[in-house]
């Protein structure tokens, strides 16, 4: 077993989350689990969105699909945060050439 990674069967045990849970997020392309001798296993860089679904899931009852829904629209607003981080950027040269 490589060390970067956890079991899905070891995971669901220790953060006591539903095997189905894991797979559902997999077939909604949410994470990716990677097979490691017959066993799916999480690697540890996927462990902090795993995290944030399953409090997403368990504690506010949200489903895969709204987390789906979630994630898109998290990463639409800090596309248009960058973009109007650019823009003030931009707008302040102008500025500071009035004074």
């Amino acid at each position: 077993m490589q060390t970067d990674m956890i079991t899905v069967k070891e995971y669901c045990v220790q953060y006591h989350t539903e095997p189905g849970f894991i797979d559902a997020l997999e077939q909604n392309g949410l994470i990716s689990l990677v097979i490691v001798e017959t066993e799916p296993c999480i690697h540890y860089d996927e462990l902090h969105n795993l995290e944030t679904y399953s409090r997403w899931y368990y504690d506010m009852n949200i489903n895969v699909e709204g987390i789906d829904a979630l994630i898109n629209v998290l990463n639409k607003m800090k596309r248009l945060q960058r973009q109007v981080d650019l823009l003030r950027s931009r707008l302040s040269v102008y500025e500071q050439d009035q004074l």
